[in-house]
């Protein structure tokens, strides 16, 4: 391998080692998506434990468990629809805005 082949490994390289350490830098500073892979972490501890303890409750505890999860599972999908909704409405009335401030700014023009 000649010299200048081997310049240009190392610099390959070294780009590539910056480019990592750069990757880090920028998750770490990142605040919204280790808060987010905090909140993805308890959720799923807090569903472990909860299974945990619904497993080892008595039967009729579980019974019981599972009549209020059978109960409240309309409630959950009507929230979920809900919020689905609310998305599409402020995403909407987003798009509204920006359509009326553009048709403003060309009638100033």
């Amino acid at each position: 391998m000649s010299s200048s082949d081997e310049i240009k490994a190392d610099i390959v390289a070294t780009r590539a080692e910056l480019a990592e350490t750069a990757d880090a830098i920028a998750a770490k500073l990142d605040v919204r998506a280790q808060a987010s892979e905090r909140l993805h972490t308890a959720r799923h501890q807090v569903n472990e434990r909860y299974e945990q303890a619904k497993g080892s409750a008595p039967e009729p505890v579980q019974v019981a468990i599972r009549k209020a999860e059978t109960a409240a599972q309309p409630l959950l999908n009507a929230a979920a629809e809900d919020k689905k909704r609310t998305a599409l409405v402020v995403g909407g009335a987003i798009v509204a805005l920006l359509v009326l401030r553009r048709i403003s700014k060309s009638k100033k023009d």
